[in-house]
C-alpha cells in the first residue's frame, strides 16, 4: 500500500523557498519530505508513507529548514477507497482542509473567496441563487439532441461525443456548452444561469457522451451525466438512446385503476424481498444456465428443482404474495473475480441511479440489454398480478470524490464538515444532502423516472433516516399525482448528525409522514430476538418474555412508535441484513431438535404476517433458507462462516444463493406460510387501515408477561377469528367449549382436533368462530 498524500500549502507572504515537510506514521520515526511544484493555491508536495498495509491515519508538519517556523502536527485521515488523499493547509489556520473550496474560504487565505464553500455550508443562500427546476439530462430527436447539465460553479463546460457506445471508444468531437443567461432567483423554473446547455443538430442515437467540467482555467475533470439513463459497460460514460429503442415488445406502463396489481390498502400486502443474483444462481433453481443470476432468470417459466417442485417465478406466483421487493437493480460499483466474472455484491454502493445494473443483463456491453430485460421482468410480474418494488439507495454514493455529483458540482450534493471532509452517517464514506434543493429535485426526478419509464410500483428507501422529512413528503406528493397506490417505505433508523432530530425521516418522526411506511424493528425484536453487529438478544419465539410487546405489535404498534395509521407499519422478522431467521434461531436455541426448530420458524413467521400493518418476508424464509455455508474441516461452520452469514453483502454465491431444493424438504412449512399469506391478503380483518378500527374489532385476551401465550379475537360484521400463539414450555389446554361451532382455519400443529384443543409448544393456530 502506497498510502499516498498530496499536500497543498498556501503562504500568505508568498515565501515558499525555505519550506519542507516532516512526515511520519503512528509509532514510527519521522523523516524530511519536500515540495516539488507550484499550483494556483501555493506549493505542492507528493508524499508516500511506506507501509505494508493501509494506514487509517498518517501525520505531517510543514516547517522551514531550522524548525523556527512550523505548523501544528496534522493528522490526516485516509480513505481506503482512494488511491491518494489530497489536503490543503493555509498559513495561520490550524485546520487541515480536505477540500480546496473550504481552504480558499478560510479567513487566513490571502486571496479569500468567502462564498467558495457556500455549496456545502451555506446551501440556503446557494440554492436561492442557483436552484433550477427545469429538466436536466438529454432530450433526443432524430434531427437533434439537447443536453443540459446543472453546474453553477463551473467556469466552462465541454460536451464530449464519442464514436460509439464502447467504453474505450475514441472521441468524435468536443463541443463548447453555453451557460444559461437568465438569473431569476425567485423563479427557479426560469433560473438558468447555473445550467449549461447545447443542442447538437445531428442524429446521436447510440453515441456515448460525457462532460468536461472546468473548475478553474486549467483544472478540469470529466464526468458522466448525473441524469444518465444508459451507460457503457463500466458505467463511466453516458449514452444517448432513443425512447423507441428502450421499449420491449408487449411492455406497457399503467397507472391508477389500470394497474390492477397495486393495492389501495397497503396493510393488505405481503411483500417478498429478493436479490436478482441469489434468486436463480443455483443449479437447484432449474433456470437455464445462461439466465442464472440474471434479469432473464427472474421470470423464466416452467422451472423445477431436482424433485420436480416449482421454483423461481412459478413458485412465487403460487405463493400468493402481493409484491416483490428487488434488492438494488440500479447500476452499482462492481469488482471482478480473477476469471473476469462479476464478483458478488448486494448493490448498496450506487454509481448511476437511473440505469439498471450491468451484471444482471445477458450482455453488459449492449447498452439496451439491461434496460429491455428489466422491463420484461417487470411486465411478466405485472401480468402475474405481482407488483415490483425497488430498493433505492439515495443516502450515499459508492465514491465520494469521483461520483457524477461531486465531479459536476464539488461539495454540493453531500453533507460536509467545515474542514471539507464528508459527513458519514451512512457508514459508507459519505451521505447525500436531501435537504438541498437540487438533490431533493434529483431524488424526485429519479423516482418519477422509474415510475414513468419502468412502471415501478413502490420504493423501499435504504437508511431513510438520513433523509429529511420535507423531502420524503415531497416525494410522496409527487408520486401521489401519478398514482397514490404506489408504495413508499424505508429504514427509519436514527443515523447521522447532519440534520436536526426533528427533521430526520426516522421512525420516531413517523407522525410527520402519514403516508410513508417504516420497518418495525420493535416487533421484529420482540418476536424473534436480534443479532446486531454480533450482539444477540432473545425474543418471544426464542424463549424470552415479550408478550407485552407482541400484544402491542399485534394491535398495530402505535404504542411502540408514533404511527398515525397501521399502513405505516412494515412488520418483518427477516430481511437481507443480519442472520436469516433460520440461522438466528439455531444460534439462540442450539439444543432444539429439527422439529422444534421448524415450529419456532413457523411461529415467528405467523406473528410477522398476521400482525396489523404491512407484511414483509425475505424469499426463502418460508423454506428455512440459510447463509451458513461451512468451509471448515469435515464440514464445520467456522467463525468466518458465521460472520459472512451475518453480513453477506460481498460473500460468494455459495453463501447467498437460494437453495430451491428446500422447497421440497420443507414443503409443509411452505404450505403453512402460503395459508398465512392467503389469510393476510384475502381476509379484511387482518388489514385494518385505522387504529380506531383495530381497537374496535381486535381484543387481546391473553398476553400475560412470562406466560408464553398470546391469544386474540378479531371480529367483523360477518366473521370472527380466534388466534392462539403458544410458546409455553409445555403443551397448553385451552377450553373451546364456550364456542359451539368453529373451524380450524390454519395451524402448524400436526394433529389438532376439535374439542381437544391442546396446543402444542411453539404453535400458531387460527380458528373461525361460527355464529
Amino acid at each position: 500500500m502506497k498510502n499516498s498524500v498530496v499536500v497543498h500549502y498556501h503562504s500568505n507572504n508568498g515565501n515558499y523557498f525555505d519550506l519542507n515537510m516532516w512526515q511520519w506514521l503512528e509509532g514510527h520515526m519521522g523523516k524530511d519530505a519536500f515540495f516539488s511544484r507550484f499550483d494556483s493555491f501555493g506549493i505542492v508536495g507528493n508524499l508516500s508513507y511506506e507501509s505494508d498495509q493501509f494506514q487509517n491515519h498518517v501525520y505531517l508538519i510543514v516547517k522551514n529548514a531550522d524548525w523556527s517556523t512550523r505548523t501544528p502536527d496534522f493528522r490526516i485521515n485516509c480513505d481506503p477507497g482512494l488511491t491518494k488523499r489530497e489536503v490543503w493547509i493555509v498559513q495561520g489556520d490550524d485546520t487541515l482542509y480536505y477540500s480546496r473550496q473550504a481552504a480558499v474560504a478560510s479567513h487566513a487565505y490571502s486571496q479569500r473567496q468567502p462564498h467558495a464553500f457556500d455549496p456545502a455550508l451555506n446551501f440556503q443562500r446557494f440554492d436561492h441563487e442557483w436552484g433550477f427546476q427545469g429538466w436536466l439530462g438529454f432530450s433526443y430527436r432524430k434531427e437533434a439532441t439537447e443536453f443540459r447539465l446543472w453546474a453553477p460553479t463551473a467556469k466552462k463546460v465541454e460536451l464530449i461525443i464519442y464514436r460509439s457506445t464502447d467504453e474505450k471508444s475514441s472521441v468524435l468531437k468536443v463541443l463548447k456548452m453555453k451557460r444559461g443567461g437568465r438569473r431569476a432567483p425567485d423563479n427557479h423554473d426560469e433560473n438558468t444561469h447555473g445550467v449549461w446547455s447545447l443542442t447538437v443538430d445531428e442524429d446521436l442515437n447510440y453515441h456515448a457522451y460525457s462532460y468536461r467540467v472546468y473548475y478553474r482555467r486549467k483544472t478540469f475533470r470529466t464526468t458522466r451525466d448525473p441524469y444518465t439513463i444508459a451507460t457503457t459497460a463500466n458505467g463511466q460514460r453516458s449514452i444517448v438512446i432513443a425512447d423507441a429503442d428502450l421499449t420491449p415488445a408487449g411492455f406497457t406502463v399503467k397507472q391508477g385503476k389500470e394497474a390492477f396489481w397495486r393495492l389501495s390498502n397497503p396493510a393488505q400486502a405481503v411483500i417478498t424481498e429478493m436479490h436478482i443474483r441469489d434468486f436463480s444462481k443455483s443449479a437447484t433453481s432449474g433456470v437455464r444456465q445462461e439466465n442464472r443470476g440474471k434479469f432473464l432468470g427472474a421470470f423464466e417459466k416452467g422451472t423445477k428443482n431436482a424433485y420436480g417442485d416449482k421454483t423461481t417465478f412459478d413458485y412465487l406466483k403460487d405463493l400468493g404474495i402481493s409484491y416483490v421487493q428487488l434488492q438494488p437493480v440500479f447500476d452499482h460499483h462492481q469488482s471482478f473475480n480473477d476469471d473476469g466474472s462479476y464478483a458478488y455484491n448486494w448493490g448498496y454502493d450506487p454509481e448511476n441511479y437511473n440505469v439498471p445494473e450491468a451484471s444482471f443483463s445477458s450482455n453488459p456491453h449492449a447498452p439496451t440489454a439491461r434496460i429491455l430485460e428489466l422491463k420484461q421482468l417487470i411486465q411478466a410480474y405485472h401480468e402475474a398480478g405481482i407488483g415490483v418494488i425497488m430498493d433505492v439507495v439515495y443516502n450515499h454514493t459508492y465514491s465520494s470524490y469521483d461520483s457524477a455529483f461531486q465531479l459536476a458540482v464539488p461539495d454540493y450534493y453531500y453533507r460536509m464538515n467545515s474542514d471539507g471532509s464528508f459527513q458519514n452517517g451512512s457508514g459508507c464514506g459519505n451521505e447525500t444532502a436531501s435537504e438541498k434543493e437540487m438533490f431533493r429535485k434529483y431524488m424526485i426526478d429519479s423516482i418519477l423516472y422509474w415510475i414513468h419509464a419502468y412502471n415501478i410500483d413502490g420504493f423501499r428507501f435504504d437508511l431513510m433516516g438520513l433523509h429529511d422529512v420535507e423531502t420524503m413528503n415531497a416525494i410522496r406528493s409527487a408520486v401521489d399525482e401519478v398514482d397514490p397506490n404506489i408504495l413508499l417505505y424505508g429504514e427509519g433508523w436514527d443515523m447521522g448528525t447532519g440534520l436536526m432530530p426533528e427533521n430526520k425521516a426516522k421512525k420516531e418522526n413517523a407522525f410527520q409522514m402519514p403516508r410513508i411506511g417504516f420497518f418495525n424493528d420493535d416487533a421484529r425484536n420482540a418476536i424473534k430476538g436480534a443479532e446486531v453487529y454480533g450482539d444477540f438478544e432473545r425474543g418471544f419465539v426464542s424463549g424470552e418474555a415479550r408478550e407485552d410487546k407482541i400484544a402491542k405489535a399485534f394491535l398495530g404498534s402505535d404504542e411502540l412508535a408514533p404511527y398515525l395509521r397501521p399502513t405505516q407499519v412494515v412488520n418483518y422478522v427477516e430481511a437481507h441484513d443480519n442472520y436469516n431467521l433460520n440461522d438466528l434461531l439455531w444460534v439462540l436455541n442450539s439444543k432444539d431438535s429439527q422439529d422444534v426448530h421448524v415450529q419456532r420458524v413457523e411461529l415467528a413467521t405467523s406473528l410477522g404476517i398476521l400482525m396489523q400493518g404491512v407484511a414483509f418476508i425475505e424469499l426463502g424464509q418460508e423454506f428455512l433458507r440459510t447463509k451458513l455455508f461451512p468451509t471448515g474441516p469435515d464440514g464445520e461452520i467456522t467463525e468466518e462462516d458465521r460472520q459472512r452469514a451475518m453480513n453477506s453483502y460481498n460473500a460468494p454465491d455459495e453463501v447467498n444463493q437460494v437453495d430451491w431444493n428446500n422447497v421440497t424438504f420443507y414443503k409443509s412449512t411452505v404450505d403453512f406460510v402460503r395459508k398465512l399469506i392467503a389469510l393476510k391478503t384475502k381476509e379484511a380483518v387482518f388489514s385494518y387501515q385505522t387504529f380506531e378500527d383495530i381497537r374496535k374489532h381486535i381484543y387481546v385476551e391473553s398476553a400475560e408477561y412470562g406466560s408464553g401465550l398470546v391469544a386474540a379475537t378479531i371480529s367483523s360484521g360477518s366473521k370472527t377469528f380466534k388466534l392462539i400463539f403458544n410458546n409455553r414450555g409445555k403443551n397448553s389446554q385451552i377450553d373451546m367449549t364456550a364456542y359451539e361451532n368453529y373451524d380450524i382455519i390454519l395451524t402448524n400443529v400436526k394433529r389438532l382436533h376439535k374439542l381437544k384443543s391442546q396446543f402444542e409448544f411453539l404453535s400458531a393456530t387460527v380458528f373461525e368462530l361460527k355464529k
